[in-house]
């Protein structure tokens, strides 16, 4: 596969940190559409393309695609798990939703995210609605939601949920699981 100059340097970039929007930036990409460059035109082609075959990937990320990080689906569990001071993570996902696993490869199982998600003081839930299910599309729709991805953050600063952007960035995850925590969301950078 033969990559523009700037693609090439995208991916040279990403592999410094795997931070795709610094990447991005880096390599020349207007910092305004780094993040959405950074998922569509680069993270979901362009470094799978160069990566060698077998890399291996980070351990919180291994541990996270073998199902030991995400507790099943269970909305009447919400409640309870939020008034005992817990947040929680709700992934609406399929496998044949690509951008899903976008997010989930890019920006769910990275970073500073996946070191949230596994601390303890979060619990990953993850509805699959690879095949249709009822309980998930009625879950959906109380967001005013009819597709997927779909992602929530519940907690004691926002025990009906805050619903997250289609496209996730991993400042909106974290700023999200701040506020549903009860933090004050730090200061842009």
């Amino acid at each position: 596969m033969s990559f523009t100059p700037k693609q090439a340097r995208f991916v040279e970039e990403y592999l410094v940190d795997l931070n795709g929007t610094q990447a991005a930036i880096r390599a020349g990409y207007s910092p305004k559409t780094a993040a959405a460059t950074a998922v569509l035109a680069g993270l979901a082609f362009l470094v799978p393309a160069a990566l060698p075959a077998g890399a291996p990937a980070p351990a919180a990320a291994t541990e996270a695609l073998s199902g030991d990080l995400w507790k099943p689906f269970d909305e009447a569990a919400i409640p309870e798990l939020v008034a005992a001071g817990k947040t929680v993570f709700v992934d609406v996902s399929a496998d044949w939703c690509i951008t899903c696993q976008i997010n989930k490869t890019f920006v769910i199982l990275r970073g500073d995210v996946i070191k949230r998600l596994t601390s303890g003081a979060v619990v990953p839930m993850q509805a699959d609605w690879t095949l249709p299910d009822e309980a998930v599309s009625r879950y959906l729709a109380r967001f005013g939601r009819y597709g997927i991805p779909f992602d929530a953050v519940y907690g004691p600063g926002a025990p009906d949920g805050i619903a997250l952007p289609e496209l996730l960035t991993e400042e909106a995850v974290l700023a999200a699981l701040d506020r549903a925590a009860g933090r004050a969301a730090a200061p842009a950078r």
